[in-house]
């Protein structure tokens, strides 16, 4: 029988006994614990940083086209003798002596992509830096879309809980009313009706929640045995105004991916027009020892020295195929270039209208405030109504149901700030929380 416990932050989580899971309370996470969280278990993350080894392990040993290629060679033969049958017809028989021969050779081309594989090498390097920032940056953000989502949605069961508990109370004081005759059935039927919606509402509300639980332990690398609640919530967002990108700079990965790339095709298309023009040089040395067993203090010399160059010819041809190479890493360049010119007008787009977004929630958020303070208002006014009999059970269920309708929007417009923010700064390429000063 084994005991096996996982410890986090000082906090015993799950516990396996024989088998059998047992989860103890939940292991709650802040916003930063999060994001820290997925970048050392994240997949994606995990993931990107092997590819990342790698290319840095390619441009580490880039040179070594340059290395020498050096061989060493040994071998012994001696005759077989010949067969029997034949000897007895007076054939000679074969000397007994081996053949001893030994060698070693260098060799090493000088071909005219080496510049340029060079630097190639260590341009895939810069950009699968770029590229692997980048996943770690859409995994931060989608982290924290997630992470407010969840709150939100636990918000919102607050409010859902709130109003089935008091849809229940209406229900039972309405049921006791009518038992001492002083309200109709009908008015009890109409407040079971919306008692059990409100239940309804309830449970579908709890699904999502446990679904998006479920992806966000995902997203983070956890068990799913794992039990976490999160410690945040969107009354920052409710506060907060007047935000503004100061002239900020837009550093975004997409562009400097992109540039990286252009650069990638520049150094290519040097690389193809060295191929079809550029002349090849190679150069090698060999030097050889033989002997024989029956003489082998005598040790026969000999050595050489190769020197060559390949000039290629058909780059010179239009409709050869190095020039139709040439054509297409020119086309190559052409389309990344156009591509790059597309990006750049995209990201000013995209941050003036995800600046516009926050404007326009900004004021939002104002009149759901306002709006919420007024629902507030009337349902107060109309409890009291509905206690001296002026006011039916309709207008009290309303009332209420207007109530709850006007905080759950002022919290969704909350969230949808918050995820603004988050696209915004996403956009420029700032630290996230950096424009509303909200990190976790």
């Amino acid at each position: 029988m084994r005991l096996r416990a996982h410890v986090k932050a000082g906090l015993l989580t799950v516990l396996f006994f024989s088998g059998l899971t047992v989860l103890l309370p939940a292991e709650t996470l802040t916003l930063r614990e999060a994001v820290d969280l997925a970048a050392g278990s994240n997949i994606s993350i995990r993931e990107g940083s092997v590819s990342l080894k790698s290319a840095k392990r390619a441009n580490s040993y880039s040179w070594n086209s340059i290395s020498p290629s050096i061989k060493a060679s040994g071998s012994l033969s001696k005759a077989l003798p010949e067969d029997d049958s034949k000897s007895s017809y007076g054939g000679s028989s074969s000397s007994d002596a081996a053949r001893i021969s030994l060698g070693a050779s260098i060799n090493i081309g000088l071909s005219p992509s080496i510049a340029t594989n060079i630097k190639g090498a260590r341009l895939k390097y810069e950009k699968q830096q770029i590229d692997y920032d980048t996943t770690v940056r859409t995994i931060e953000l989608n982290v924290r879309r997630a992470f407010y989502q969840i709150l939100y949605e636990q918000e919102y069961i607050a409010l859902q809980e709130q109003h089935a508990e008091s849809a229940k109370n209406l229900y039972n004081t309405n049921k006791a009313k009518y038992e001492r005759g002083v309200l109709p059935r009908l008015d009890v039927l109409n407040s079971q009706i919306s008692w059990q919606n409100a239940r309804l509402s309830l449970d579908s509300a709890k699904t999502t929640l446990a679904n998006d639980l479920a992806t966000f332990k995902n997203l983070l690398g956890l068990d799913q045995n794992r039990d976490i609640k999160l410690d945040g919530s969107l009354d920052g967002f409710v506060e907060l105004t007047d935000v503004s990108i100061g002239g900020l700079p837009a550093k975004s990965n997409t562009i400097a991916s992109l540039e990286k790339q252009v650069e990638i095709a520049r150094n290519s298309l040097t690389a193809t027009r060295l191929a079809a023009w550029a002349p090849t040089l190679s150069a090698g040395y060999s030097y050889n020892l033989s002997t024989t067993t029956d003489s082998s203090s005598d040790w026969n010399k000999s050595g050489s020295l190769t020197l060559g160059v390949s000039i290629p010819i058909d780059g010179f041809l239009p409709w050869s195929s190095g020039a139709q190479s040439i054509t297409n890493q020119k086309d190559s360049l052409e389309l990344l270039q156009l591509q790059l010119e597309d990006a750049r007008n995209t990201l000013d787009i995209q941050i003036s209208g995800y600046l516009n977004q926050v404007k326009n929630l900004e004021s939002t958020i104002e009149l759901r405030k306002q709006s919420l303070e007024f629902a507030e208002e009337t349902y107060r006014l109309t409890a009291d109504a509905y206690n001296n009999g002026t006011k039916d059970i309709l207008a009290l269920q309303n009332a209420r149901n207007s109530l709850l309708e006007a905080a759950v929007n002022l919290k969704n417009q909350a969230y949808n700030l918050a995820v603004a923010l988050l696209n915004l700064e996403n956009s420029l390429g700032v630290p996230f929380g950096s424009l509303s000063g909200i990190d976790g």
